[in-house]
């Protein structure tokens, strides 16, 4: 989720050694630092974000991050490691508690990423499908826990080969007495354990992870999910995710995604795919519309105004579906919409943005830490 972001990349490039200086606790840098030096060090700071899922958002993060030099002249510095807690409250009284890692060992030979979770999640369900209505929104709340580990080996540069296990248990289900979910036969209406194995492959020739200029990432994952490694449910699921950027002229940048998210039946309502989202198809609430399946792209024209501001304009199109018989031109899900930028990190590209994304029904709005994608 976008929420990692929010924390992880507002802090990575905070320096505790300069902690007097308030501004820099916020990641504000100056115009004319065009050059991160900051490889150690440790911070803690509020937290506050908007989306249409959560309204607004507060909180805390703290962080520890370094980098692993290299020991041999063949070998390379490895890219920044952290180690992150995040804890926030949401005005829709939905409360996360995460503890993350991403850390590349010595020569970035490897990349070991994880997460620890504990989430009480007061929520909306509209129906399966992509044509539900708004009116038949019903409320319910649940609890979770959860253990990710992602261990991935390099091959070359800028390609990385590894497997997946996670693990959630969702519980406490609290749902409307005679409503969809009560009645309906929906999966994972009442929780349950979803565990899986799987095997992730990712190429990323990017020129910055947070605001690329140039390159490409293209990622390829698949999960197993079986009670035989203590799943309450049985499913396969395959993602994609594919990026691109131009550079059409100094700090114009042309940006353009695919993402496909497919499982097959047996897959629990809180792990189906989803339209929406501060992501992609931003126009629309994360858990507006969900179902087995979604498949949606985007495009982003990002330029700077002047100062530490900046302008985008976004347009994408998708949609969730069972079959491909489901999706129709009158149903599919379009976005489009305009947002601002204000520069927190120049060196590391770093920015506040500000959206309003929409769709087919309204305006949505955005408030977070790093762009869509």
């Amino acid at each position: 989720m976008k929420k990692i972001c929010l924390a992880t990349l507002l802090l990575l490039w905070i320096s505790a050694s300069k902690a007097q200086q308030w501004l820099e606790w916020f990641g504000f840098r100056s115009l004319n630092d065009t050059v991160s030096t900051e490889k150690t060090g440790f911070a803690l700071i509020p937290l506050l974000y908007y989306t249409p899922d959560t309204r607004f958002a507060f909180g805390a993060a703290g962080v520890y991050y370094f980098s692993l030099k290299a020991k041999r002249p063949d070998q390379r510095d490895a890219r920044l490691s952290y180690v992150q807690f995040l804890a926030d409250y949401t005005q829709n009284n939905q409360l996360d508690i995460w503890g993350l890692w991403n850390i590349f060992t010595r020569n970035e030979d490897y990349l070991i990423k994880g997460e620890l979770r504990y989430r009480n999640f007061p929520d909306r369900f509209y129906g399966i499908g992509n044509a539900t209505g708004r009116d038949q929104v019903e409320y319910y709340s649940y609890d979770l826990k959860s253990f990710k580990y992602l261990m991935l080996k390099r091959l070359t540069k800028e390609m990385f080969l590894g497997f997946d296990f996670m693990i959630s248990n969702e519980y406490n289900f609290r749902i409307k007495e005679g409503g969809i979910l009560d009645l309906g036969n929906i999966t994972g209406n009442r929780g349950g354990v979803t565990s899986g194995i799987g095997g992730v492959v990712t190429f990323d020739s990017r020129d910055n992870i947070v605001n690329p200029y140039s390159g490409h990432f293209f990622e390829i994952s698949t999960y197993y999910f079986h009670p035989n490694i203590g799943s309450s449910f049985y499913f396969f699921n395959f993602n994609i995710n594919y990026q691109t950027y131009w550079e059409t002229k100094p700090k114009n940048i042309l940006a353009f995604q695919i993402v496909g998210r497919f499982n097959t039946n047996g897959v629990p309502m809180l792990d189906m795919a989803t339209a929406g989202g501060d992501e992609i198809l931003r126009g629309y609430a994360r858990n507006r519309f969900r179902d087995i399946n979604f498949a949606g792209t985007q495009l982003e024209y990002r330029f700077p105004l002047f100062w530490r501001l900046g302008l985008v304009g976004f347009a994408g199109v998708g949609d969730v579906f069972n079959s491909t018989a489901d999706l129709s031109i009158q149903r599919l899900k379009y976005s489009f919409g305009t947002g601002l930028r204000f520069a927190i990190n120049p060196a590391e590209r770093l920015n506040l943005r500000f959206d309003v994304g929409i769709g087919r029904e309204g305006a949505q709005y955005y408030l977070m830490v790093t762009e869509a994608f």
